[in-house]
């Protein structure tokens, strides 16, 4: 990884953006929807250290159908850890009553989902007039492994800047449990869904293609690179996909 892999200037960068953005925007803190897992762990551990526990609200949005009861649990202690006042919402109901009648789709319907929490993400965040802090990595924001206008929709995105490696390394830093830095990632689409499984590579290799890729204006590896050729294809496939994800959508242009 570069050389910003300091974990102490990381933190104290990451503090003062958060500070500053909740400054200037005259906000009273911010929401945080807590999953149990490493990005969101990390992501509220920040802004407590950054704005005091008393300007930061955890909502905790599981799906018994699909969230395992260990992320749940993993979520509601750290935030009783950290002293944070918290809400839990269970969605199984709510997204049945909503799909009904809707048309069949794994995707569609984990899509909604996840759109689902954002809209209860930012109903707290309007009642409270705080700011809705963004959970995700770069590894993710990059790849485009996100659901539009759903965890990809925040205000503010505290670690988009680190890879996921880097992640779990500031994450060891500021002494976040084991527990939830070991977990495999995952999106929680649905039952027993990992990340890595579902691209087919690991974060480490996926993390040094990124940034090679980051780095490189030509988008080409030498050979001392040693990465396998077949992962870069499909990382750089799943780039070009999921490329729009990345912009406004396009305007039509009057004038």
């Amino acid at each position: 990884m570069k050389e910003k892999n300091n974990n102490k200037i990381i933190y104290n960068t990451i503090s003062s953006f958060i500070k500053r953005e909740i400054k200037k925007r005259e906000s009273q803190g911010v929401v945080i929807g807590m999953s149990g897992g490493i990005d969101s762990s990390l992501t509220t551990v920040l802004a407590v250290k950054a704005l005091g526990k008393q300007q930061v609200f955890g909502l905790i949005l599981p799906d018994s159908s699909v969230t395992p009861k260990t992320d749940t649990k993993n979520a509601i202690d750290l935030a009783k850890s950290l002293r944070i006042k918290y809400k839990v919402i269970e969605l199984n109901k709510i997204k049945k009553q909503i799909v009904n009648g809707l048309p069949k789709n794994k995707m569609a319907r984990a899509n909604l989902l996840v759109r689902l929490r954002m809209l209860l993400l930012y109903y707290y965040a309007t009642v409270m007039n705080r700011l809705v802090l963004g959970t995700g990595d770069k590894s993710e924001m990059m790849l485009g492994y996100f659901t539009k206008y759903g965890d990809g929709g925040a205000d503010l995105f505290p670690i988009a800047d680190l890879y996921k490696t880097e992640v779990r390394s500031l994450a060891q830093y500021l002494g976040i449990p084991a527990k939830i830095i070991d977990k495999k990632s995952s999106a929680r689409l649905w039952k027993g869904q990992t990340t890595e499984e579902e691209i087919g590579i690991k974060y480490e290799e996926i993390d040094k293609i990124l940034e090679h890729i980051e780095e490189s204006s030509t988008h080409l590896l030498s050979n001392s690179d040693q990465l396998n050729e077949d992962n870069v294809s499909k990382i750089k496939s799943m780039l070009e996909k999921n490329e729009h994800k990345q912009d406004m959508p396009p305007i039509c242009k009057l004038k």
